[in-house]
């Protein structure tokens, strides 16, 4: 089974994007816009690399993912296994970053690799894909979201994947 796969099909849907939504994708996961792009009425896809031809709603903007400024009118940020690729210092400073960029009733959604036990603890871990250096424990990854303004649901995926679901309160 293709985990990756799973958690993009549940950002997809964790999303729960509408037609008016401008949604802004952190990370080059292009599977993850084109699931996105007919569903909503602007995607803006920031990542360092090239882009593929993109329909005519989709914009990429070229750059790190970090605390460059969130496009005007967004509903719905999605995060599809990037977090775990920043130190966390840098993942803690991201979160604040779109907590006090995004309005009331904005969505966060991060689908990604994220303890659920201690690291340590998990049995064969690379299973999980490659930069895991920096994944969070879900217990940690909700604290950042509360911090940053927003109401976490944490779904879990075994040991390794889950899908944050935060509300901007």
């Amino acid at each position: 089974m293709n985990w990756s796969e799973v958690t993009r099909r549940v950002v997809v849907e964790a999303a729960a994007p509408h037609p008016e939504d401008v949604v802004y994708q952190l990370g080059g996961d292009w599977l993850l816009a084109a699931a996105l792009a007919p569903r909503v009425a602007r995607l803006v896809v920031r990542c360092p690399g090239d882009a593929p031809p993109l329909p005519p709603n989709v914009v990429h903007e070229r750059g790190e993912v970090g605390l460059a400024a969130v496009p005007a009118g967004t509903s719905v940020v999605v995060l599809h296994d990037e977090l775990r690729r920043h130190a966390p210092a840098s993942q803690r400073a991201l979160l604040l970053h779109l907590g006090k960029s995004l309005g009331r009733r904005a969505l966060l959604v991060v689908g990604d690799v994220m303890w659920s036990m201690p690291p340590e603890m998990v049995d064969d871990p690379d299973q999980f894909g490659d930069a895991i250096t920096h994944a969070p424990t879900t217990a940690a990854l909700e604290r950042l979201v509360r911090e940053a303004g927003f109401l976490p649901d944490v779904h879990r995926f075994g040991v390794g994947r889950a899908v944050c679901i935060a509300l901007r309160s």
